[in-house]
């Protein structure tokens, strides 16, 4: 086999990426797109312009190691909903990110169903997955109701519009993985549940086929390479160092943080996500996973709280050097598992007069706190034995320090940040067993950290209460 093309698309860029045969990233290329945040709860994507970046990134590869290429993987950002039509293929509506919370009120009528839809999906009822949006469209937007009537009408996840817009035959398909995140996928039957169908008001009509993580979807029409891997980013990133070893959960820290570990089978009684890892038309693979929905999002409203410049220049000595930050209440975009809470505003508590510095470290540490919520929700599940992160704060080892101190659990750091597109390409390829060998990477050993253990006691106490009186 020759080069693997990995189309990564993600929420501030598509990234184009050819991988050789034994796993080495030969050439990448990414355009970077644009997020409209309407207001709190309402953020956007033009979707015809993530489709123009993902075909500007593939045309600035090396034309004659694209030419060498002889299989294709699509990782997309998951939870972005959108509708198009049937017959052109243009988008209806904005894609309607991962992190908007629209539907929220409307999902409140739907609450006592809500243990009824975590026994089918494996997730909780919220606003961020697709069930919520796509009733939206169905009732807030014209084009969709003109579209629907004349039975013109095609809507799901951000992947199906890509796909009916790359393949080179009926691209109505979708992942597994992709699916899943719809709220209205049957994570036990692996297809579109009738019962959450019927209960949110979605026309089957309507929705993709769902298909296996590993299928042959057809050929990328201006490539003519045929695309046998769609995944979700996460799903993709858990198998960013091949196969994972038992006891050991991978994070992945970009725009929201992830914590996963696979599972041999699909386990809905926690208040973790339930999600596939891999599929194909004989198995599956499951997941438990873990969300944080501010990461590098906190990042991007700390910059318009407290503008710094170089603030990636200047965190790793800040966290090295900075004892006592304040707390700071971590609810950029809902807290996520295993809380899931919204309307609690983002705030620091117990600040006299802290630095920016002090600002920004405490930030991280939220990020660390509420992962270790997760990982301690987790090993009710399974034991775990050691943590790997990857991503872009990833690479802060103070951040990678506290997290082993907080989780009493080592934490190795993956010196290749491209993780999702690695973990994609390595499942198009058929999961070579040689392609990453012994990675020489960072180990973080926990140390005694007792003011560490005592601010992140006191979050948690304040997270709970803030939770109980909204």
């Amino acid at each position: 086999m020759s080069n693997i093309l990995v189309i990564d698309q993600g929420t501030h860029a598509s990234r184009a990426v050819l991988v050789s045969a034994d796993g080495q990233i030969i050439d990448h290329a990414e355009k970077t797109i644009s997020l409209n945040r309407i207001n709190h709860e309402m953020i956007e994507q033009d979707g015809e312009a993530i489709l123009q970046s993902i075909h500007e990134s593939v045309s600035q590869l090396n034309p004659a190691e694209l030419r060498k290429t002889s299989y294709a993987a699509l990782t997309t950002q998951r939870s972005t909903m959108m509708a198009w039509h049937s017959k052109t293929l243009r988008a209806l509506t904005p894609a309607i990110s991962w992190q908007d919370r629209r539907s929220q009120d409307e999902l409140v009528t739907f609450q006592a169903y809500a243990e009824e839809v975590k026994a089918i999906t494996g997730l909780p009822l919220s606003p961020h997955y697709g069930a919520g949006k796509l009733r939206w469209l169905l009732h807030h937007n014209d084009q969709v109701k003109t579209a629907l009537q004349d039975k013109n009408l095609r809507m799901g996840p951000l992947a199906s519009f890509l796909l009916n817009n790359l393949l080179d035959q009926d691209g109505n398909k979708l992942d597994h993985s992709n699916a899943h995140r719809s709220l209205l996928f049957d994570l036990h039957q692996l297809d579109w549940s009738p019962r959450l169908l019927h209960l949110f008001g979605i026309p089957v009509e309507t929705l993709p086929q769902c298909t296996p993580v590993i299928h042959n979807y057809g050929k990328l029409r201006q490539y003519d390479i045929p695309l046998v891997c769609v995944c979700g980013d996460q799903n993709a990133a858990l198998h960013g160092q091949g196969v994972t070893a038992p006891g050991t959960a991978m994070i992945n820290i970009g725009t929201g943080a992830f914590i996963l570990s696979p599972c041999d089978r699909a386990i809905v009684d926690t208040p973790l996500l339930c999600g596939i890892a891999s599929s194909t038309e004989q198995q599956c693979q499951y997941l438990l996973e873990g969300t944080v929905n501010g990461a590098g999002a906190a990042l991007d409203w700390a910059q318009q709280h407290y503008p710094q410049t170089d603030v990636f220049k200047h965190l790793p000595d800040w966290l090295e050097t900075v004892t006592q930050p304040p707390l700071f209440i971590n609810t950029v975009g809902g807290i996520g598992s295993p809380w899931w809470q919204s309307g609690m505003p983002a705030q620091f508590i117990n600040d006299s007069g802290s630095s920016i510095a002090e600002y920004y470290v405490a930030i991280i540490e939220s990020i660390v706190f509420l992962l270790q919520h997760n990982i301690e929700i987790l090993q009710q599940k399974m034991q775990l034995q050691q943590l790997q992160v990857s991503g872009g704060l990833s690479q802060l080892d103070g951040l990678c320090q506290k997290l082993a101190d907080i989780s009493h659990l080592p934490v190795t750091q993956s010196q290749q940040t491209e993780a999702t597109a690695l973990g994609a390409a390595w499942l198009a390829a058929g999961s070579p067993p040689n392609w990453f060998g012994m990675l020489q990477q960072p180990i973080f050993s926990p140390m005694h950290n007792p003011q560490l253990q005592i601010r992140y006691q006191t979050f948690t106490k304040e997270i709970r209460r803030r939770r109980n009186s909204v």
